[in-house]
């Protein structure tokens, strides 16, 4: 047994070893899984953050990570395959390359396949689990690392209701899409049992010559069983095991901008082998007790495992770089031709290049969670203290096999190739959190500081060799929120934020920042609104490489120096009554944010290479806003939801912005209308991009990539309470 599961399955034995003494049952008090608390700890947060609730998340039924987070302030993401199936999520400035500079959690716990030996979110929990979803960022999200930089996310799942229940929905539409999802809860005594199983699926948008499939299937399975031990202290467990697998047909090959302009859902036959397949398991257990009327200690245990092998076009084998060839065709005409199945391999002497990048992550750990409250005088304290410990694990297995083009379709040539990667990678962190929230009447100071001790290694098994280093940081924050009137409160706050770098990196340092935030926040009984304003000085900006990277290895880092953001965050939201019956609600949130970079340099990162001072950063929207509108009453309700990005630079530079090296400009209008037949039954009609806009919403990882054309899909909801 490895020292990290004995660590763990000791943990497992004190909580066993805390319900022994068996009293009476107290009421519940103990919140399953938010971070942020109740709408009145918001609303006197010493930082920014928000909650996403479930009334929300089910306006528009989304299935789309991408779509649920867009509804917070400061937040952007860029879209790859339509369906969000690979979310690529940043906050404030922080990349959103495949998510990998934020803390993501589900119910508080790392979620990410291996967060700090391979932070790449290729998996993440479905949106359409979605309870409710939260963001903290600023000095509020240091007890949520390793990742501070931008801040942290947390998935939260369904918790019980302690009602026996059984729910069913069904949605179809566009593509063969289809969602059947079935939840029920049985409650006995004092333990409460939840199953939940989803299906969902889509023949995809895109289209091949040969009418391949190029949608997915992706299932999950879930059980929660929330237990209330009768013990004199107020206490709970939960134990969740869940499993869900992906096969998907999905690609990293997009489009040159002239064929995105005729048919942005092409595909070219290159990409015809490309496919995706995954499975994800996890075990999550989760004690929480009330010491006392002050003191409350939280107990997470969890293990995660995932396994993926991405067959994809990876360019030609003793040819051209794929995404030259893409992004100038002309200049590249035989090998576009080959990919695009236009000229057969054997007439120019060019064979496809189909690598597949297949990885198996782990992780596991144990975490404590101490939180005491005292009163000094007129002060009164709220003391949080964190300890985890956290082992994950990567193994990478890239083996390229070779394909000639032949009448539009890729045949193997039978020749066996070398691996391009084959390195395991492991991590052990311990980190230790300690907050300090002080109040006294109107006035609330939190102080708090976040270390982390971090090591890693990587053994690279084509050259036998094996590199080690260790990182340390201790990372303050300081935050204040005074309450200037009953309904206007006052906040500011400032952080160092802290992203590590890859196990056994000694070129390149971690990325740090010393981030500052100071807004206005209004809460009323049926509005609400906050102004924000940020700014992160970066002492070091990390780049990471990734498989569609060119000219760099999987997972080797780059430094990008001394790098200022900063920006506006604008949220709000109201309800009134229209009539008697009808009632209308909004949502509103808007960013505005600036880049730039503090020297120059030229980098080996081929999303950076040559830099000038001054330079905007790639992929970080000016400007990105979502406002939600709907009126009903009990019987019906109608919602609108409109979303903007603007255009996004793709390598650093000023001033106008370069055809073939921007995303464009996208505004998107989804609709939905709901009938509430019954309290058991009800249904709803949605339309995703009602006006059918069109853009490219990104170049990565090959070429130009569309986003989601106009969707309609029908949902009908039927529960049943014995």
């Amino acid at each position: 047994m490895t020292k990290a599961n004995q660590t763990i399955w000791m943990s497992v034995f004190l909580l066993m070893a805390s319900n022994a003494t068996a009293l009476d049952i107290k009421a519940p008090t103990i919140e399953e899984v938010l971070i942020i608390g109740s709408k009145e700890d918001k609303s006197k947060l010493a930082g920014s953050g928000i909650q996403i609730g479930q009334e929300l998340i089910e306006k528009q039924g989304y299935t789309d990570l991408n779509q649920v987070i867009s509804m917070a302030p400061g937040v952007y993401v860029r879209e790859e395959d339509g369906y969000g199936l690979r979310p690529n999520i940043g906050i404030r400035g922080a990349t959103a390359e495949r998510s990998q500079k934020i803390t993501i959690m589900e119910d508080g716990v790392l979620i990410a396949p291996a967060p700090y030996s391979a932070p790449a979110a290729y998996y993440i929990t479905n949106a359409a689990r979605l309870h409710a979803l939260e963001v903290l960022k600023g000095p509020a999200s240091i007890q949520f690392g390793p990742h501070t930089v931008g801040g942290a996310v947390n998935l939260v799942t369904r918790p019980a209701s302690w009602q026996s229940f059984a729910e069913l929905h069904y949605t179809a539409g566009t593509d063969d899409f289809q969602k059947l999802s079935a939840t029920s809860e049985f409650v006995s005594d004092n333990v409460s049992y939840m199953f939940d199983a989803m299906h969902y699926s889509s023949d995809g948008f895109k289209k091949l010559e040969n009418g391949a499939d190029t949608g997915f299937v992706r299932n999950d399975f879930n059980v929660k069983v929330h237990w209330r031990p009768e013990t004199q202290l107020n206490q709970s467990v939960v134990l969740k095991i869940g499993y869900a697998d992906e096969d998907s047909n999905e690609t990293y090959l997009g489009l040159t901008d002239n064929d995105f302009n005729q048919n942005p859902t092409l595909r070219y036959p290159a990409s015809q082998l490309d496919q995706f397949v995954s499975d994800h398991s996890q075990i999550h257990l989760n004690h929480k007790i009330d010491l006392d009327n002050s003191l409350q200690l939280s107990t997470k245990i969890y293990f995660n495992e995932f396994n993926r092998s991405w067959n994809k076009f990876d360019g030609f084998i003793d040819g051209p770089n794929g995404k030259l060839v893409l992004s100038a065709p002309s200049q590249y005409l035989s090998a576009y031709e080959v990919l695009a199945g236009i000229t057969d391999s054997a007439s120019v002497g060019l064979t496809v290049d189909v690598t597949d990048n297949d990885r198996a992550y782990s992780s596991e750990g144990v975490q404590f969670d101490l939180s005491k409250q005292l009163s000094f005088g007129s002060f009164e304290h709220k003391f949080d203290l964190g300890v985890r410990y956290h082992h994950d694990e990567v193994e990478r297995n890239h083996q390229q096999r070779s394909y000639l083009m032949t009448s539009a379709q890729l045949v193997s040539d039978g020749i066996a190739r070398p691996a391009k990667v084959i390195n395991y990678a492991e991590t052990d962190a311990i980190a230790l959190y300690l907050q300090d929230e002080i109040t006294k009447g109107d006035f609330t100071l939190s102080l708090g500081v976040r270390y982390e001790d971090i090591q890693g290694s990587v053994d690279n098994k084509q050259t036998d060799s094996l590199s080690s280093n260790n990182q340390s940081i201790l990372a303050p924050g300081a935050g204040v929120h005074y309450q200037l009137t009953e309904n206007i409160g006052l906040l500011a706050g400032v952080y160092v934020g802290f992203s590590p770098a890859g196990p056994g990196k000694s070129s390149a340092e971690a990325e740090e920042s010393l981030n500052f935030e100071y807004g206005i926040r209004y809460e009323a009984n049926s509005y609400s609104a906050e102004i924000i304003g940020f700014f992160s000085d970066y002492d070091n900006l990390l780049g990471r490489c990734r498989a569609s990277d060119a000219n760099c290895a999987v997972g080797e880092e780059f430094n990008g120096g001394h790098v200022e953001i900063g920006g506006v965050e604008l949220n709000g939201n109201f309800e009134l009554s229209l009539t008697e019956s009808i009632s209308l609600n909004s949502q509103l949130n808007f960013t505005y944010t600036e880049t730039a970079f503090q020297k120059s340099f030229l980098s080996q990162f081929s999303q950076w290479e040559l830099v000038k001072k001054g330079d905007e950063l790639p992929y970080v929207p000016e400007y990105v806003g979502r406002w939600q509108v709907g009126f009903g009453n009990s019987n019906w309700a109608v919602d609108a939801a409109v979303k903007y990005q603007h255009e996004m630079r793709e390598v650093p530079g000023v001033g106008d912005l370069i055809p073939g090296q921007q995303t464009e400009s996208l505004a998107t209008l989804d609709l939905s209308a709901t009938w509430y037949v019954s309290d058991s039954l009800n249904l709803k009609l949605m339309v995703r991009n009602a006006t059918d806009e069109s853009a490219i919403v990104s170049h990565r990882p090959y070429a130009a990539r569309p986003n989601l054309p106009r969707m309609v899909l029908g949902q009908i909801r039927y529960r049943f309470n014995p």
